[in-house]
């Protein structure tokens, strides 16, 4: 039985599952399975994957497109029942060689925690521009206490690279987890793991485990902003609503202004300026706004 079961959603991803898969295949720690669910499309990704001929890759497939959460859940029902890790991975990312071997020894070290992730980089096609997140290149951690680490991917945005988190099944399985088939795109993942902090302990490691596609032509849904905003502004209204004793209005509120940030810094600046006011009003005591209003009143 394999160790770790690595899932592996696939939508209109010819372009780039090839690499990927690779990348995947190619670890330093080999005793894993890979489970690829191909969502409902008739593109060459099937025939990308099964051009490999490796007897780890285990291939499943939605007759219609079922969305990320339903296929995410799809895959995690169909591990073996051995494993005993379970290891994301998506469809237009490179996997760096020790990332599952770093994984598994960081969580056969310590037991008390139940996920682990580490740094995500973004590439242009050339470069690599951005690293993820700040509070693990900066060297620190995530929060071991629940309410804490809960609180902070809520309300400063999720702070887990979720395309190289790695998690124990057990955890997933005793805890009734799931991926939420409500949300669009990287949501889905934001919820899962703002469930997940209420229930475990997540380590970071302080080192590059995966490099991003992130070039301007790519097809992907986390590049459809109006739709991964609206969903993102939702779930910050759901959690509220379905935890009152452990969000308070303030804390609810700052989610709200780092939301409005992210939003403001993706758009022109005439578009700016009248998505602005409405934003502000919601939480002008929050200091973070300072450094934008200066910014608008220089230019």
């Amino acid at each position: 039985m394999p160790k770790i079961s690595i899932i592996l959603p696939v939508y209109n991803g010819e372009k780039t599952v090839e690499a990927t898969v690779k990348s995947l295949i190619g670890q330093t720690f080999t005793d894993f399975e890979l489970l690829v669910c191909i969502d409902g499309t008739n593109d060459n990704s099937e025939k990308i994957i099964a051009s490999f001929n490796d007897e780890r890759i285990k291939v499943l497939k939605n007759e219609k497109n079922m969305g990320l959460g339903r296929t995410l859940n799809r895959l995690v029902a169909n591990t073996s029942a051995g494993s005993v890790y379970i290891a994301m991975s998506e469809q237009d990312d490179y996997y760096y060689p020790e990332r599952l071997q770093l994984q598994y020894d960081c969580l056969e070290k310590n037991k008390d925690y139940g996920l682990v992730s580490g740094i995500a980089e973004h590439f242009n096609g050339k470069d690599v521009v951005f690293s993820f997140p700040g509070l693990l290149v900066s060297g620190e951690n995530y929060p071991d206490d629940l309410m804490k680490n809960f609180l902070l991917n809520y309300t400063m945005q999720i702070k887990v690279a979720n395309s190289c988190m790695m998690f124990r099944k057990e955890v997933h399985m005793n805890n009734g987890l799931y991926f939420s088939m409500h949300y669009p795109s990287i949501s889905v993942d934001w919820c899962y793991i703002l469930r997940f902090s209420l229930v475990s302990k997540i380590k970071g490691l302080n080192v590059p485990l995966v490099r991003l596609d992130r070039r301007q032509d790519r097809n992907s849904l986390t590049t459809q902003k109006e739709k991964q905003f609206r969903a993102a502004r939702e779930l910050i209204r759901s959690f509220y609503y379905e935890y009152p004793q452990e969000i308070s209005t303030k804390d609810y509120k700052t989610a709200l202004t780092t939301q409005y940030l992210l939003e403001l810094n993706n758009m022109r600046f005439l578009k700016k300026m009248l998505h602005f006011v409405p934003c502000f009003l919601q939480n002008p005591s929050d200091k973070r706004w300072i450094p934008f209003i200066k910014k608008a009143i220089i230019r």
